[in-house]
């Protein structure tokens, strides 16, 4: 399974802004599409119009709301989905319960802080996702960037990074790994996560990357993309 091309080609046809969620949502429909492609009970469910996602998601239990980037379950009964933003075959609607819930987040700049906030997002978003159905699958993604120069839109000086590629992935991989996951005799915790490395400036975009080398997760790690989407498959083969 090739890491997400759908993700990678919007990076470098628009470029990333902290302040815009197209990048989530781009790379939440590459979700949908690898899931669409490789897991075949997904992919008939969302062919009968049994499954549908939606990006930006409130799941609320009690009087707590956390909104979450990607969102699959089934539709409400009698809503019509919207074709036009469906993906591969899975049409676009607000799900009547949640089955797979995605956290997606980023680390372009900063790595040393950012890192321990999206530590903190992801514990967050497992804890409420378990608290509104513990069937629910609590996913999360990370994007780490491997560039050591970077412009933000939200700044006139492009930063630069004194660490290299790999002690900028290996900071931001370890603090993934060290996330609450799940197990066989515990839900609590995240049931899949994922680290993608990406090499970008945000100045020259067509020459994105994605970042393969020691230590970005390689295929059969159990970060690395392929994993995650076999992962997400298998457990809502199990579960649901």
């Amino acid at each position: 399974m090739s890491l997400p091309c759908r993700f990678l080609w919007h990076l470098q046809l628009a470029g990333y802004h902290s302040r815009s969620d197209k990048h989530g949502k781009a790379l939440a429909e590459a979700i949908v599409t690898d899931l669409m492609e490789y897991c075949a009970k997904i992919a008939r469910q969302a062919n009968a119009g049994q499954l549908v996602f939606s990006h930006n998601h409130d799941l609320t239990f009690g009087h707590s709301t956390w909104n979450t980037d990607l969102a699959i379950g089934p539709p409400p009964p009698g809503v019509r989905p919207d074709e036009e933003k469906g993906v591969s075959g899975m049409m676009y609607a607000t799900p009547a319960s949640t089955h797979i819930a995605v956290e997606l987040k980023t680390v372009m700049t900063e790595h040393g802080k950012a890192r321990k906030n999206r530590k903190r997002d992801l514990e967050a978003h497992h804890q409420h996702v378990h608290d509104y159905d513990r069937q629910c699958i609590a996913a999360g993604v990370i994007v780490v960037n491997a560039s050591q120069t970077f412009k933000s839109p939200l700044r006139e000086s492009l930063s630069h990074h004194t660490k290299s590629p790999s002690d900028l992935v290996g900071m931001v991989k370890d603090e993934l790994s060290s996330v609450t996951m799940s197990s066989g005799h515990s839900r609590h915790g995240l049931d899949t996560g994922c680290l993608l490395a990406v090499k970008m400036d945000n100045v020259e975009l067509s020459s994105t990357s994605f970042y393969e080398g020691t230590p970005a997760p390689k295929p059969g790690s159990p970060l690395h993309w392929d994993s995650f989407i076999q992962r997400l498959c298998s457990l809502y083969v199990s579960r649901y």
